[in-house]
């Protein structure tokens, strides 16, 4: 690839990207979007076809720190930080010591 290219798609890459976190930003904590809908509000502002930016888009709202995605039945892109689950208590049995001064004894 010629230096041409890579700056135009790295500038292609950055509008993209940049785009995608003004529209996360407009978004209220909790709201929540299908990808292939992200992907039309950016291709809006950086005038480029939904499917050409939908590969950056989703690269994007799998790794960003403002959002996450999730699958299944009212799953997408929901803005905010994603709630952990607390641990299930796990039954812990202890440890059988062993003497290591009998066992060279033995040898």
């Amino acid at each position: 690839m010629s230096s041409s290219n890579i700056d135009r798609l790295t500038e292609t890459s950055r509008a993209v990207f940049e785009a995608t976190e003004a529209v996360v930003a407009d978004m209220k904590d909790k709201d929540r979007k299908q990808v292939k809908d992200l992907a039309t509000a950016v291709s809006s502002r950086v005038g480029k076809a939904p499917k050409e930016i939908l590969h950056l888009v989703d690269m994007f709202a799998h790794d960003c720190d403002n959002g996450y995605v999730t699958r299944g039945k009212g799953g997408g892109f929901i803005k905010g930080v994603k709630v952990v689950k607390p641990a299930k208590a796990v039954k812990v049995e202890a440890d059988v010591v062993v003497d290591s001064a009998s066992d060279e004894s033995e040898g």
